[in-house]
């Protein structure tokens, strides 16, 4: 009988056959043969922001929010021109960016602000123009009038008979001068008015009775805000 050698081949053990396909992984990677590498991420997204209206800003301020707690703050500069304008590259990938922006003006005044949302692509360019709402804030600019003031109207005498005549006086003032000289206005529920001035007029009998004699005076301002007129009881006999 012949004998024969038998020759075993040994196998490799599993673990070392993964290893092996690791490392070829790792191999073709590194040549530009997988198919699984993500796409480089290269956008440019311009915002433009317009506040016209003839304002000029002197800090704008922003908030830039994305998705996966993205968060970005800054100060944009600002020229003498009514938009401003800033870049953002290379932003992650992502859909729901909310970008707020607040300014203050140069009057001291004026405040504005916008706010936008949009989405980022891998390798967008894009320019997108944020509206501004511009408001002023309150503040007063109209004068403050004082009241003009009838410090007295009295009579000299209170009573007299039918014909003959009562002396009114009056003493009248306004505190702040303005915003017009004071005129006064006379009125009487009978008899006769005449020498009708801011310190005083003279009443005439003219039938016997008990009149009230009234004196306003104005300063050219809201008189519905002053004080009613002063009156005077007078009696013709």
């Amino acid at each position: 009988m012949t004998e024969r050698a038998i020759r075993f081949r040994k196998r490799r053990p599993k673990s070392a056959l993964i290893a092996c396909l690791a490392a070829a992984a790792v191999w073709a990677g590194a040549i530009g043969c997988g198919n699984d590498a993500a796409d480089p991420v290269s956008n440019t997204i311009v915002l433009k922001l317009d506040f016209g209206g003839g304002v000029t800003l002197s800090s704008v301020l922003y908030v830039l929010t994305g998705p996966n707690g993205f968060r970005r703050t800054g100060t944009l500069s600002v020229g003498d021109q009514p938009t401003v304008t800033t870049t953002f590259q290379n932003l992650p990938v992502g859909q729901g960016y909310n970008i707020h922006v607040m300014g203050s003006a140069t009057d001291d005044t004026t405040a504005c602000r916008g706010m936008l949302t949009f989405d980022v692509d891998a390798s967008m360019t894009a320019t997108l123009t944020i509206p501004l709402i511009c408001e002023g804030l309150v503040s007063i600019t109209g004068a403050i009038n004082v009241c003009p003031v009838i410090d007295e109207l009295s009579a000299l005498p209170g009573a007299v008979q039918v014909g003959g005549s009562i002396q009114l006086i009056a003493t009248v003032r306004d505190d702040d001068g303005g915003p017009q000289p004071l005129t006064a206005m006379w009125s009487a529920t009978g008899g006769m008015l005449s020498n009708q001035s801011l310190s005083g007029a003279t009443f005439t009998c003219s039938a016997p009775g008990m009149f009230t004699v009234s004196l306003a005076v104005s300063d050219g301002g809201d008189a519905s805000m002053c004080s009613a007129p002063s009156t005077v009881t007078l009696v013709c006999q």
